[in-house]
């Protein structure tokens, strides 16, 4: 065998590996969840833009998909899609999701009148739709359990199989945009954890069966479980989210990795390293995860959420096919957008 074709057989073979850890720093990533604060006010939304953006060019992030936190029924603001169409998007480096500071509310307000009327259904319903005429790609950041971990920050929380989230998995599927869904794991009924303020209940309600049954009512809605990798229960194991996306192919998680919540929960060990769970769970998954930061960006301030260099970290250890799923194409194909 000559030299020039040993050389060529050897160039190939490199070619052909399916996996280059160098690659992983290269991809674009769709961040699938992130904030804008603005307060309400159009005006300073495009100074919390110029922040993500410093951030995203940094970390390789080509697109955010900006939505409302989830708010309550008391809570003095209310970041809707229509704060966020004051700004120029001209770069197209923003999508939005809507109903976090008003679909959650409705439903809010319906759990506290103890019922679900005609006439609220056909409001709620008026609502979700003129935020798709808006522009918003998807509905969020919605919430079945969002628990309080300060002064300020609000305890909410809804069954998911309640008639309104049903309905909103119904909306959603004849319009073919997601739902991105905040939901703390609890399969059983659950004593308020040590490290969760008094603003919360006593007793956290068990919702993972309630959960089935939203992803069960219409298989055609297409349900993001945000925050996978974000535990403060200590009870949304690999095993439980394996089990929940056999079961359900209308079912999607994003990953985020922060600091301040249950470390054993988290999808990496010190140094950044892929737990093998976790690779094993998503590599048997590979359609189903993406990228969602849940950075919270504000205009003048510090970045909060974490640093996006871990799911660099994360795509090194995946295969070359999955982390291109992970980074940017299975948010491309369920938001239907480019990156």
């Amino acid at each position: 065998m000559g030299l020039p074709v040993f050389v060529a057989m050897i160039l190939g073979a490199v070619i052909a590996l399916p996996f280059l850890p160098a690659r992983a720093s290269e991809l674009p990533i769709i961040d699938v969840h992130a904030h804008l604060h603005a307060g309400g006010n159009a005006g300073s939304l495009g100074g919390s833009a110029d922040s993500a953006l410093a951030v995203m060019d940094k970390f390789g992030i080509t697109k955010a998909l900006i939505m409302p936190p989830p708010q309550t029924v008391s809570q003095g603001h209310d970041e809707t899609l229509e704060s966020y169409n004051g700004y120029d998007n001209a770069a197209g480096r923003f999508a939005f999701l809507g109903g976090g500071g008003s679909l959650n509310v409705m439903i809010q307000e319906a759990l506290r009148s103890g019922g679900v009327n005609e006439e609220l259904q056909g409001r709620f319903r008026a609502r979700a739709e003129n935020i798709l005429r808006s522009g918003a790609i998807g509905f969020g950041e919605m919430t079945a359990e969002h628990v309080s971990r300060r002064s300020g920050h609000p305890y909410v929380s809804a069954p998911p199989d309640h008639p309104l989230f049903l309905l909103l998995a119904d909306i959603a599927a004849a319009n073919d945009v997601p739902i991105d869904l905040h939901m703390e794991a609890l399969p059983d009924d659950l004593p308020r954890p040590e490290k969760l303020s008094s603003d919360n209940p006593n007793t956290l309600r068990a919702n993972i069966a309630a959960f089935g049954r939203l992803l069960s009512h219409n298989p055609k809605a297409k349900i993001i479980w945000a925050h996978a990798g974000w535990d403060n229960t200590g009870e949304r194991t690999p095993d439980l989210m394996r089990e929940l996306l056999a079961a359900h192919t209308n079912l999607y998680m994003s990953l985020k990795v922060a600091g301040g919540t249950i470390k054993d929960s988290r999808p990496v060990k010190e140094g950044k390293k892929l737990k093998r769970q976790w690779k094993k769970l998503i590599e048997d998954f590979p359609n189903r995860f993406m990228i969602g930061s849940d950075l919270k960006y504000r205009k003048g301030a510090k970045t909060r959420g974490g640093g996006p260099k871990v799911y660099r970290a994360i795509l090194k250890r995946l295969s070359a096919e999955v982390a291109d799923k992970v980074a940017y194409r299975n948010a491309e194909r369920v938001f239907k957008i480019s990156h």
